[in-house]
């Protein structure tokens, strides 16, 4: 840099001053490097959270979607496929064709598999390439993954014989397979795979011909994975895949009617999840970027405004010599670029362990889960972001500093004492004579006044952490267990079968049995409870003749189908009736009829104002004939109330029909085969353990087909909700609070460095260091009063403005006024600010007052 006229570089006296600055400022130093490392761990830790969450979820998404492909063609056939597979715009393609979605072996009721063929490509894809052994080639070798080979009682060993016997359209077959390889068990997976070799599906392709279109069975079916060869929208590819090999989907305007339809859809692992398409995560993004900046700016600029202010003559004799502006601006720049280099690496790599150990935290909280494995990858955009972010707090922090530094005048610079105000501005500092005399509690105030900016900085940085730990408490103490347990289940225990918690109810061949409710109703615990019972779609639905109501599925008048439920007292009596009332006994007449209405997650009805209490509703009873159906009867029903019906328990967990319940004695006689869907019921207060013992001793020795749920259940994912909060917001409140006091400590500690010959002439006329140390103490004792009264009305008014309004969006969530937290922290505040000034004290004690005078 050239800055004198005749154009000679100082670049190097600038570097050899900066240099020595540096190291004459070793508590200054030490404290800024704190500062930009505690900075830099909280950009690295949010940063490595954001990035193991996408991660992660994106890695589980794939494994639930069941493969890596971007795009996935159901139900189609072997010309399909052909067709499309040698289209240019794919990259690779995965085919895998089912061979039974039917297993009759004991052991797989409550652990469902299925049969199927997949090629290397599809083995990759779904993460099924086995860890032990060889992938199958013999039409009689078949690997399989070890949970489905430990229901079927097999031990995991190259070599078994595997004995399977399977339904392929209609005719069931048992046949004798040689394990040739396996892998473990996918702990996101809730089914199990036995795959066949070509040579198989070769020998057999008569009884795995492509029937899907006539009779609805899946034995023959072929699924494509497809990953396209360029980035970008793979809806808009996938559109242009089908139209240049002839076919079209749902989202291109198609329908079953067209010859060339096919079901193809985006992957669910690879759908739209940016930022943009969150708002409330992009502003919380933004709001938790902006509160760490602001945070950081506190303490790094506090730090360097101190240093100005004791370096302040030395900058005003390096103004005397010739130095400009520009120049004293570069030397701050330099050594906070110095302090920078040695904190921010520091910050990058303890930012990132503790992220990457609050990741299982944050899944925990999510409806993913930490225990199928979290992914972190080392990715060089969150050290580059980090070290960004981190970088440009401290050069905004140090901004304003360089430019008082530069901009003071030589001669005021040489003048300059803390309390001289003329030197950052053009006011003139005032002087004001005490009326109290020198009493130590006055004459700390007054200290405390010299320097109002540092002193306003210093108390907001401290209560911010105050706040953000009441609010993390406000959060986690406002979520409520029982509303969010009565959304999932409301009675105590339901039972049904291993298919129908896996939401399989329709695929089913065998329904809940009564021997399992009877043993439940003999149990000691047992203390109330009642059967829902409806019928199959694909055996016998019901439609509704009304212009209120619409389904995709429509009998041969274009009449929607409709569920139709059979309920016990039980069960009605736990509906809750959001518009009439509900009658037992005039329902029991058989001339009326309850509508279920649809409710958002927070309870909000969802009302059809086209149907209404007292309207009259006509029940088709329909009989299903492969893809066809025929009206047999038809019931005409008065609707007595609306109700709100839980999704768990009176429902067979199947959504998209319009659902309405009779009771149990009216609806059975409608049905040629009524299927009894579930049993939920209640028992005695304080026996829950022992129930859910009976029952998982029941079904593993009795019925091992069926299966059960209990709040416990979604006691424990509530739980995990809330560790979250905890977790997460007070790691955060915690790293704030250090950087609150780091900021408290390096005020106190430069003050007294910088009124060390000032606290010698006070004792050289009088004033004892007890003395001393209690002035010094009512200082900290002031920052702990003004910490307290800006967090105690900041916390207030955040919590009842902003926490409630946000809060309020939470359907299971009771806003509590709570500040109980700030309360027990304010002890140990106090305490700490009145021993560190007293404690620093010491320090500048040990020299003599003959020697600090001189100084």
């Amino acid at each position: 840099m050239n800055d004198i006229l005749f154009g000679n570089s100082n670049s190097v006296v600038i570097k050899k001053l900066s240099g020595r600055y540096f190291k004459a400022s070793k508590s200054r130093n030490i404290i800024a490097i704190i500062a930009i490392v505690l900075t830099t761990i909280l950009f690295t830790t949010i940063f490595t959270l954001g990035s193991g969450l996408m991660d992660t979820v994106h890695d589980q998404n794939i494994r639930k979607a069941g493969g890596e492909g971007q795009a996935v063609l159901n139900y189609i056939s072997d010309e399909v496929y052909n067709n499309i597979a040698g289209s240019s715009l794919i990259d690779r393609i995965a085919y895998t064709k089912a061979v039974s979605y039917r297993l009759k072996n004991s052991g797989l009721e409550r652990w469902r598999s299925d049969l199927w063929y997949m090629d290397d490509t599809a083995l990759e894809f779904a993460r099924y390439t086995p860890t032990t052994g060889r992938r199958p080639e013999g039409a009689d070798e078949i690997i399989a993954d070890t949970k489905t080979l430990d229901a079927l009682g097999v031990p995991a060993r190259i070599g078994e014989t595997v004995s399977l016997t399977y339904e392929v359209k209609g005719k069931t077959y048992t046949t004798d397979f040689t394990l040739c390889g396996f892998w473990e068990t996918d702990s996101l997976s809730n089914i199990g795979r036995l795959i066949v070799s070509k040579a198989f599906v070769d020998a057999h392709s008569d009884i795995l011909s492509y029937t899907y279109p006539i009779d609805n069975d899946y034995s023959g079916v072929v699924t494509a994975y497809v990953m396209f060869r360029r980035n970008g929208d793979i809806e808009a590819r996938l559109h242009q895949l089908l139209s240049e090999t002839g076919y079209t989907c749902d989202t291109m305007g198609g329908s079953k009617e067209d010859s060339n339809y096919v079901i193809a859809r985006v992957s669910p692992a690879y759908q739209s999840g940016a930022l943009t398409d969150n708002p409330a995560m992009l502003i919380s993004g933004i709001v938790g970027a902006l509160l760490i900046v602001v945070t950081g700016y506190l303490i790094i600029y506090n730090i360097f405004q101190i240093s100005v202010i004791q370096d302040i003559q030395s900058y005003g004799q390096l103004k005397t010599l010739g130095t400009t502006k520009r120049q004293i601006k570069r030397l701050i720049n330099r050594q906070a670029l110095r302090l920078s280099l040695i904190g921010i690496p520091i910050g990058l790599l303890a930012g990132f362990f503790i992220g990457r150990a609050l990741v299982p935290f944050l899944m925990n909280g999510t409806s993913y889960t930490a225990d199928a494995g979290i992914k972190v990858t080392v990715n060089p955009l969150i050290f580059i972001g980090s070290a960004v972010f981190a970088l440009f707090t401290v050069f905004v922090s140090v901004r304003k500093p360089a430019k008082i530094a530069g901009m003071v005048s030589a001669i005021e610079a040489i003048r300059y004492t803390e309390n001289d105000a003329a030197a950052f501005g053009k006011r003139k500092a005032k002087e004001k004579k005490s009326t109290h005399g020198a009493k130590l509690h006055f004459m700390a105030l007054a200290n405390l006044g010299r320097n109002r900016k540092r002193t306003v900085l210093v108390i907001v940085s401290m209560t911010l952490s105050l706040v953000l730990f009441n609010t993390v408490f406000t959060l986690s103490g406002g979520f409520d267990i029982d509303k969010y347990i009565a959304k999932f289940l409301d009675t105590d225990f339901v039972i049904s079968t291993a298919n129908y918690f896996q939401y399989q109810f329709e695929k089913s061949e065998n329904d809940l049995s009564e021997n399992f409710i009877e043993a439940v109703k003999g149990n000691v615990c047992f203390e109330d409870g009642g059967r829902l019972y409806t019928s199959r779609m694909l055996e016998e639905p019901f439609s509704i003749e009304h212009n209120a109501f619409f389904s995709y599925n429509k009998d041969q008048n274009g009449n929607p189908f409709a569920a139709l439920y059979g309920a016990d007292d039980f069960l009605l009596n736990g509906m809750e009736a959001v518009e009439g009332t509900i009658d037992l006994e005039k329902l029991k007449s058989g001339k009326y009829i309850l509508l279920s209405v649809e409710c958002n997650d927070d309870g909000t009805i969802i009302d059809n104002p086209n149907i209404s209490v007292g309207d009259t509703v006509r029940i088709n009873h329909l009989k299903a004939e492969e893809l066809s159906t025929a009206i047999t009867d038809s019931y005409d029903f008065i609707i007595m109330a609306k109700v709100r019906a839980n999704e768990n328990t009176a429902t067979t967990r199947n959504t998209g029909e319009t659902r309405f319940y009779l009771p149990t004695e009216i609806f059975l006689p409608l049905c040629d085969t009524p299927h009894l869907v579930n049993f939920p019921f209640d028992v005695k207060e304080g026996t829950e353990a022992e129930m859910a013992e009976f029952l998982n001793r029941y079904i593993d020795s009795v019925e091992p087909g069926m299966d059960f749920e209990s709040k416990e259940t979604y006691v424990s994912s509530f739980d995990n909700l809330t560790s979250l909060i905890i977790t997460i917001g007070g790691a955060l409140s915690i790293i704030i609070g250090m950087i609150g006091i780091a900021n408290f400590v390096n005020s106190v500690l430069t003050s007294v460095i910088t009124r060390k010959k000032e606290f010698a002439m006070l004792q050289s006329i009088g004033m004892t260091g007890k003395q001393l140390k209690g002035m010094l103490s009512f200082e900290g004792l002031y920052y702990a009063v003004g910490t307290i009264i800006t967090s105690a009305v900041l916390g207030v008014l955040f919590s009842v403005v902003v926490v409630k309004g946000i809060s309020s969006g939470i359907w299971f969530f009771t806003y509590q006024f709570v500040i109980w937290p700030m309360l027990v922290i304010y002890p140990f505040l106090i305490l700490l600010t009145v021993a560190i000034p007293a404690m620093l004290y010491r320090k500048i004690a040990k020299a003599s007052i003959i020697e600090r005078l001189r100084q």
